[in-house]
């Protein structure tokens, strides 16, 4: 059994490695660190405003460390003929359940513990602690995802697992009356209210036979979110998506296309309904918005927006190629002229409305419309300079 974890283990994280690659591309990447460099840089410019002991910010701390106790899930990688081959393993799957839970254990920790050096510098302007106190709270945030972690072991149990929404209160509860110890009273008696809900969770819940129905569905409805989560960037093909007519987009193809143009009507198509191009394009716009609203900074915001509206550009270029295996449109009498005309134009359609949302919101939230408008004039010659000089040099190159 020790064998079988540890294989299943080096072949789930080969295959999330697999998926990892395409989600982490160069751009991706880039529009990260701006993300977090520029929550970094707002973060740091907030701290200076709050005061020792507000009342306010102890609740914060409290939602904090019960939120980042739920970051982290049981991974079992059990599958689903397992019920047959390993119903006669009694002791051998106690043994793996065993080495699942503390793999688990060790990654949701390490993501515990990045939440509460997140949480630190707040806790340190807000609060007057010493060293061992900082310790303390470690240890909380530490043991506080121990016990949730064999909390979720217990749930697949035949005793607990039809009991399910007792198991969701004790994911919350537990942490969260820890965390109140710990910022009400003080992080020593938050440490041993952690200690003790931890142990009853362990003398309480052990030794339990598993329900194979729900361990295979816990695992099943896991892995299914993670897939999901991939296929916000890449087609998935364990995520079967659904479809539907959605009249909505009628508007959208009807401004992106031109009335008797075949290719202008087919790449406007394509845009919608590519979930890779149209995916990655509303994903990058979003989080254009986001990093542009957060800045303070209005020279860097306008870098933003620049950065942005080129990246967004450079993801539209895929498209051109969209019908080439399509046998049908080189037999269209176009010229090859007029193709090029109309993938420009959708282009430039595109850029322009990302464009316009990236510089609305770097109004920010210090509502600086100043800012704002140059944003605006400045993403407006980006966009005519994309689309009188970048895309034709692009479209050129793919015509070769």
């Amino acid at each position: 059994m020790n064998k079988l974890f540890s294989k299943r283990r080096s072949q789930h994280f080969m295959l999330l490695l697999r998926y990892w690659r395409l989600v982490f591309n160069d751009h991706f990447v880039i529009a990260l660190f701006f993300l977090f460099g520029a929550l970094a840089y707002g973060y740091s410019q907030w701290l200076p405003t709050l005061g020792l002991h507000e009342w306010w910010t102890r609740l914060i701390l409290i939602g904090w460390f019960t939120v980042i106790a739920q970051i982290g899930r049981l991974a079992t990688l059990i599958k689903k003929p397992d019920p047959v081959f390993l119903l006669p393993q009694v002791e051998g799957i106690h043994r793996y359940l065993n080495q699942a839970t503390w793999y688990s254990l060790i990654l949701a920790e390490i993501m515990t513990v990045a939440g509460a050096f997140i949480a630190l510098p707040f806790a340190l302007t807000t609060e007057k602690l010493n060293s061992a106190e900082i310790v303390t709270i470690f240890l909380v945030a530490i043991v506080n995802k121990a016990d949730w972690m064999h909390v979720a072991r217990k749930s697949l149990s035949l005793r607990w697992g039809n009991q399910q929404w007792r198991t969701r209160l004790e994911y919350w509860v537990n942490p969260l009356l820890a965390s109140i110890a710990m910022w009400l009273v003080n992080p020593y008696v938050g440490l041993v209210v952690a200690v003790l809900l931890y142990l009853a969770v362990i003398v309480y819940y052990r030794d339990l036979a598993v329900n194979w129905r729900i361990a295979v569905k816990a695992e099943q409805d896991r892995m299914y979110s993670v897939y999901r989560f991939f296929n916000l960037f890449t087609d998935v093909p364990s995520v079967q998506g659904n479809t539907k007519r959605r009249k909505w987009a009628d508007g959208l193809i009807r401004w992106l296309s031109k009335d008797g143009q075949p290719w202008s009507y087919l790449y406007a198509r394509a845009f919608v309904r590519s979930t890779e191009v149209s995916g990655i394009v509303s994903r990058l716009t979003l989080l254009g918005m986001v990093i542009v609203f957060l800045l303070p900074a209005g020279w860097l915001s306008t870098l933003v927006v620049v950065l942005f509206i080129y990246l967004i550009a450079t993801q539209l270029m895929p498209l051109y190629d969209q019908y080439e295996s399509n046998v049908f449109t080189h037999i269209y009498p176009i010229p090859a002229s007029q193709q090029q005309a109309d993938f420009k134009q959708l282009l430039a359609k595109v850029t322009a409305l990302e464009a316009l949302l990236i510089a609305l919101a770097s109004i920010g939230w210090q509502l600086n419309v100043g800012q704002m408008v140059i944003n605006l004039i400045i993403a407006a010659v980006e966009v005519v300079l994309l689309s009188r000089f970048y895309f034709n040099v692009r479209v050129k190159k793919l015509m070769k």
